[in-house]
């Protein structure tokens, strides 16, 4: 059998812009870009790595739930002779090429992978054929604050827990990034050309316009993969 593989697991950017908005500046269309870029980030970062890249998006997902759509998602990729299958989506800026590294040695050692966010969801989740039990997974509570622990009670004790991250569902999430994430640079130039405020056109935007006080910030959105 083939060794690993990764699923990008995401909507595409029109779906994708009506569930969210990335930019309190501009238009759906800012946010369909935004989620494009993203998309394009996270596939080229998967295929850096050691594992074979799958890029599931809204038309190749397969059920009426979330809990259907992502439990098939990792059995057709089971299905073409894969051992191992990690899924991320396309919402975590701080999402490493390391971090993925890490987590394909750790699959290879018959370990699960869980990539907890702090609103309770998973970035990352990482599963060996020989621990994936079907309907247990396809009934996780998805795309809720218990995500990630109902992910914990179905592997305990027996899985690796990486650092916590955050997702981004709305602009002022990119706040609780890591200030010095490249990506933001990335995100900067596509939220600047949607821009039609004078004041902004001025002005060069930086990376920091995404750190702002935290007193006009709510907390970080639901998110599971």
């Amino acid at each position: 059998m083939k060794k690993t593989a990764i699923i990008l697991f995401a909507d595409l950017p029109g779906f994708e812009a009506k569930k969210k908005s990335l930019s309190n500046f501009s238009s759906q269309k800012a946010t369909e870009k935004l989620s494009q870029t993203l998309t394009q980030h996270f596939y080229n970062l998967a295929k850096q790595s050691a594992a074979e890249t799958f890029l599931i998006d809204t038309y190749h997902q397969k059920g009426k739930s979330f809990g259907e759509r992502i439990t098939n998602a990792f059995i057709d990729v089971y299905a073409k002779g894969y051992e191992n299958v990690i899924c991320i989506g396309n919402d975590c800026l701080d999402l490493s090429l390391e971090l993925l590294q890490k987590s394909i040695v750790q699959v290879e050692n018959n370990n699960v992978v869980l990539g907890p966010t702090f609103d309770g969801g998973a970035y990352l989740i990482g599963i060996p054929i020989a621990n994936f039990d079907l309907i247990k997974f396809q009934n996780i509570n998805w795309q809720n604050t218990t995500t990630f622990k109902n992910l914990q009670d179905l592997f305990y004790p027996d899985y690796v827990k990486l650092e916590v991250l955050v997702d981004v569902d709305y602009q002022h999430d990119f706040s609780f990034t890591k200030k010095d994430n490249p990506l933001l640079k990335v995100l900067l130039t596509v939220i600047k050309s949607f821009i039609n405020s004078s004041n902004f056109s001025r002005k060069p935007l930086k990376a920091a316009f995404f750190h702002i006080d935290s007193a006009f910030l709510k907390g970080p959105p639901l998110f599971s993969i």
